[in-house]
């Protein structure tokens, strides 16, 4: 039998960390500290540490050391490979039978054909070929490495290539020690893995909560909850079934990747939705999205190729499923909340405004583009004087509380003013009814104006004054101001008179304009009135001038997040 060719060292060893991610999640700088340790004693040519997941089902390299590029080269296709009972390696014998191996020239160990074998199972012929030239002559160390209370992480195998200076008893005892060091220095990794990965799980799942919390629009919040739900699991697709109001009906929502691959059995879907339990099959998960009584869905997620789930990541999964329940709660919340507020506000708007001889008529209302709506107070209505009414106010508060009460106030003032031709008059009389049914820290502002032929009577309850804009391009500002209803119950209030030359236009409003901002600054009185004085120079009617007049301050803030009110009259020309 001839001698194997033995390659010496060179001047520059390879040293090669795992290019991929153990099972413990990576050794780290201690198993290389012992490796360079073991070269200090021990002289070898090849020095790995094999790790094995924890159901015995891959084997993969933590650390490596090489004495030249040609033994690392012949040795790298049989270190990644599956963990094999059928036809075992070094590996599997020396963890199953639980002791050190040591061979003093592998050709002559009695397992060497199964391990020749085993060789070419995984890594091919050519390249087990070449790796039995240089190490069947070779003496090897295969010492399990354990934990102290006995768990099985893996194997250290060294090897010296040269028969001259085989391996023996005394470099086993000392492999066994470093063994021992290496079972502490991969338990330590496995442990500061795990708590980095808990790390990571808390932040993504804290990150989850702001990003599906930071929308109350219902869809959004859907995209997002899936978005969230394949990062935190690394699945390759995911989806959210969601439960159609009023039935049993499971229908998607928002998907990610090819939701088509997600296992979605109907059976599957409706038992988790009917019992609330999670379902974990292999590569395919589902947990309830449900908040108390509330069911909302079910969130599901699938792998394509890859470790299977596990209970951890279905875990996982529920308690995103969880913090996913109460941000898509708020959102539904939310939007029925708007749907009611705005139904309420809207019903302000008339079909067609009244028709006056003398004076045009443009009115505007637009909610807020995402926040609860519902406090602002408007409205145009004809008198049995013949007189049209004329009314822009602002109730304090939000939501559909405050559109109720945005309602209330219209009603009794519009009530008021049926019999009574005084702006002040209407007002007071709609304050005393107000003052005793509205909550004690709420009030409405109004303006309120009756039209005749070449002037404007109006009063103001604390509200905005409109910018009047005469023909001749001044402004002014229709300037009596009393205070807000609801704040005394006994509160009177000024009659006062706008005279109204042909071409003469004026603009009321709410906050919602005024109070726009961009980057914390407000548009303010100045540009209002300049956006005003643009519009009425371009727009052919009034309906459209105050249309202009939103987008204008809408298009400058980047959006409004009040609601807006723009009423605008002007007298025509004679």
């Amino acid at each position: 039998m001839a001698n194997p060719e033995v390659i010496p060292p060179t001047d520059r060893p390879e040293r090669r960390r795992s290019r991929r991610a153990t099972p413990l999640g990576g050794a780290g700088d201690p198993l290389e500290l012992l490796l360079s340790h073991l070269q200090g004693l021990v002289r070898v040519d090849a020095a790995v540490f094999l790790v094995v997941d924890s159901e015995r089902t891959r084997i993969e390299p933590a650390a490596q050391w090489f004495a030249s590029a040609a033994i690392h080269e012949a040795i790298e296709p049989a270190l990644r490979r599956p963990y094999d009972r059928e036809v075992p390696g070094l590996v599997e014998v020396a963890l199953e039978r639980g002791r050190p191996l040591l061979l003093p020239r592998i050709e002559d160990w009695e397992a060497a054909p199964t391990l020749v074998a085993q060789f070419e199972r995984h890594a091919g012929s050519e390249d087990t070929a070449r790796l039995w030239e240089i190490f069947r002559g070779a003496s090897v160390i295969a010492c399990p490495v354990r934990t102290p209370i006995g768990h099985s992480l893996g194997v250290l195998v060294v090897a010296s290539a040269d028969p001259e200076r085989p391996l023996r008893k005394r470099d086993l005892r000392l492999i066994e020690v470093l063994s021992a060091l290496a079972a502490l220095a991969l338990e330590r990794s496995q442990l500061l893995a795990a708590e980095a990965a808990r790390g990571r799980q808390e932040m993504l799942l804290k990150r989850a909560s702001e990003g599906m919390s930071g929308s109350l629009e219902s869809e959004e919040v859907y995209a997002r909850v899936v978005e969230h739900a394949v990062r935190l699991t690394r699945a390759d697709h995911g989806l959210l079934s969601r439960l159609m109001p009023g039935s049993s009906r499971l229908i998607a929502a928002a998907s990610s990747g090819r939701a088509s691959e997600v296992s979605m059995e109907a059976g599957v879907l409706g038992e988790v939705a009917r019992t609330r339990a999670a379902c974990l099959r292999d590569n395919t998960m589902h947990a309830p999205v449900a908040l108390g009584p509330r069911l909302f869905g079910v969130l599901s997620v699938a792998r394509d190729e890859g470790p299977a789930f596990d209970e951890e990541v279905l875990d996982l999964l529920q308690r995103l499923a969880r913090i996913a329940a109460a941000s898509i709660a708020n959102a539904l919340d939310f939007e029925r909340e708007r749907r009611i507020a705005r139904a309420l506000t809207r019903g302000f708007v008339p079909e067609s405004l009244p028709e006056t001889p003398q004076y045009d008529l443009g009115l505007l209302y637009e909610p807020a583009d995402s926040k609860p709506t519902g406090g602002d107070l408007y409205g145009v209505w004809s008198l049995p004087s013949g007189q049209v009414a004329l009314l822009v106010g602002d109730v304090a508060g939000k939501g559909v509380e405050t559109a109720a009460l945005s309602a209330m106030a219209r009603f009794f003032i519009e009530a008021r003013s049926w019999d009574c031709d005084r702006p002040g008059t209407v007002l007071a009389q709609a304050n005393t009814m107000l003052a005793s049914r509205l909550p004690a820290d709420t009030f409405v502002t109004a303006f309120f104006a009756l039209l005749s032929p070449d002037c404007v009577h109006y009063a103001n309850a604390g509200h905005l004054p409109p910018v009047v804009l005469r023909a001749d391009q001044r402004v002014e500002q229709a300037g009596c101001q009393d205070l807000p209803l609801g704040i005394e119950e006994s509160s009177s209030y000024e009659d006062c008179r706008i005279e109204f030359a042909p071409g003469d236009l004026m603009v009321g409003f709410t906050d919602g304009l005024v109070e726009a901002r961009r980057a914390g600054e407000l548009f303010g009185d100045k540009r209002l009135q300049e956006a005003i004085a643009k519009a009425s120079g371009t727009a052919p009617d009034l309906d459209s001038l105050v249309r202009m007049l939103y987008e204008d301050v809408h298009r400058w803030a980047g959006g409004l997040s009040d609601d807006a009110v723009a009423l605008a009259v002007r007298r025509r020309a004679s």
